[in-house]
């Protein structure tokens, strides 16, 4: 897939909510690129305006990603291992 085919979702101004958000939307089965111009944020860290970083996806995949970042956004999202927790939850209690 070349950079052409990649669409911005998102710009963001700090590399750690930038890398969440890329774990986040591939966890879910959304291919993400992150893109920042330059080369001076692998020297000294930058943020605000010259620090942007955008969050990409697929073309295809957008429609899906703007539908889960929405969801981030409200925090709408659900936990598939609320299960998991109640399993743990009753193993530690005596």
């Amino acid at each position: 897939m070349s950079e052409a085919e990649w669409i911005t979702l998102i710009d963001v101004f700090d590399r750690l909510e930038a890398e969440i958000l890329k774990g986040a939307l591939e966890a879910q089965g959304i291919p993400c690129k992150l893109f920042q111009e330059g080369v001076s944020h692998y020297i000294y860290p930058v943020s605000g305006p010259m620090g942007r970083i955008q969050v990409c996806v697929p073309g295809e995949k957008m429609q899906e990603a703007q539908q889960w970042l929405e969801a981030y956004n409200h925090g709408d999202l659900q936990n598939d291992n609320s299960d998991l927790s109640d399993t743990q939850d009753d193993q530690l209690r005596p």
